[in-house]
């Protein structure tokens, strides 16, 4: 009885949790775009599409906590846990799909010798 109790309120903390990492993965892919755009640096872009990637899995994460949080019922016996599977799946594509993006732009950087542009610091 006492475990059924703690599930509610431990899912509630995770939803806390994962909106805040929403917030902090926002914030810190703006920061990183922005420096790539100042400096055109690839090891920045990288970076920022890192960032996105953990964006979208932590958007992932959350939808995937909330549908996992609804109790069992006629149609699901054993409920919705297997639904934090999901979200695991997603951020592996998505990390797959963010590394083909920077070897395009890497490779497309590299054929036309592109340097980084100075941000007018040095």
């Amino acid at each position: 009885m006492a475990q059924a109790a703690a599930q509610p309120v431990a899912r509630s903390r995770a939803n806390r949790v994962v909106l805040v990492s929403i917030a902090a993965a926002i914030v810190t892919m703006v920061l990183k775009f922005g420096a790539y755009v100042l400096t055109g640096s690839v090891s920045l872009l990288s970076d920022a599409a890192e960032s996105s990637v953990n964006l979208v899995a932590a958007v992932v994460a959350f939808g995937a906590l909330t549908v996992a949080a609804r109790p069992a019922n006629e149609e699901f016996r054993y409920g919705y846990d297997k639904a934090e599977y999901f979200s695991s799946g997603v951020e592996g594509a998505l990390i797959l799909v963010a590394g083909l993006a920077l070897l395009l732009a890497v490779t497309g950087g590299a054929a036309a010798h592109s340097r980084p542009r100075s941000c007018g610091a040095m």
